[in-house]
Order: structure tokens, then sequence, then C-alpha cells
């Protein structure tokens, strides 16, 4: 009888952990020991690309979960960071259509990257998006201590 009720149970609990995934594709990624520097960086990118999908600022509020806290400390509370990212320097990145992540130096605690994106107006834009890894409960993971205001290249898409 107990080895059937819990059978029942994890049968239950496999199913809803299914169904959790595939409704989980959408769910926020949060920091973890399991995410490469490069994939933090892709992540943000990707959130900010579509903003206000699947809520109004969901892809800021991404990017906020991989503000270092040192970061945070600096750019919070998360209403003052949206209006930080909305403003000059950084609004470009809101609904950009392209990005492209070039390494400029990775190591074991710190990565900087350079990233070029092409904004809504079709202009390219440059950032330096450097990282360092943080202590977290699940262990240590990248966070996001810095993003150089966007430099406009000169570039149009045609």
């Amino acid at each position: 009888m107990l080895v059937s009720r819990f059978r029942q149970g994890l049968s239950a609990g496999l199913l809803m952990a299914g169904l959790a995934g595939l409704a989980g594709a959408s769910e926020p990624a949060v920091p973890g020991p399991d995410l490469a520097a490069r994939e933090v960086v892709r992540i943000q990118l990707d959130a900010l690309s579509d903003n206000d999908s699947p809520t109004r600022n969901a892809g800021i509020e991404q990017v906020w979960a991989f503000a270092h806290p040192d970061n945070r400390a600096v750019t919070g509370p998360l209403p003052r960071f949206k209006r930080m990212l909305k403003g000059p320097g950084y609004g470009v990145l809101i609904n950009h259509s392209r990005a492209e992540i070039t390494p400029v130096g990775e190591g074991d605690e710190r990565a900087v990257y350079r990233v070029r994106v092409v904004a809504r107006d079709g202009g390219f834009y440059r950032f330096r998006w450097q990282l360092k890894k943080a202590s977290l409960e699940a262990g240590p993971a990248w966070m996001t201590t810095g993003v150089t205001p966007g430099r406009d290249t000169g570039e149009k898409m045609l």
C-alpha cells in the first residue's frame, strides 16, 4: 500500500514537473552555477529584445534578476533600474532586433564581452558587458556587474 501510494505520488509529481517544464518555458531564468557567463549575457539580451513579453517590462526584470548585488546597490531599486534602462545610453537595448556577443576576456571569476546590437531605429550600438561570480545559496553564479552605455557605431541597417 505504501509503495502504491509512493508510485502514485511519484507519477503525479513527474507529470506536474513535466507540465511545469512546458509552462516554464516562459518563466524567467535565475542565476545559478549551471549557466556560463556568455549564456547569462544571452539570456538578458534575449529578454530585452522582447521587453514586454510575457508582461510589461519582463525583459528589464529578467536583466535585474542577473544584476550582481554590487550592481544592484548602485543601480537599484528596481523602479530606478527600469528608468535607467529606458533612458539615454541603454534605451536602444529595449526591443532591439539583433545582438552579437564577442568575448573580450573570460576567466574563472570575471568575464567581459563586447555586445553589438541593432536597435529599433536600425542603428548599431556597442556595449561592454562585465560579469563576475556571486556567491549564491545554489552556488557561485555569473551575474552582471556593469554595462557601459551604448555607443552609436555610425552604421545603419539597410
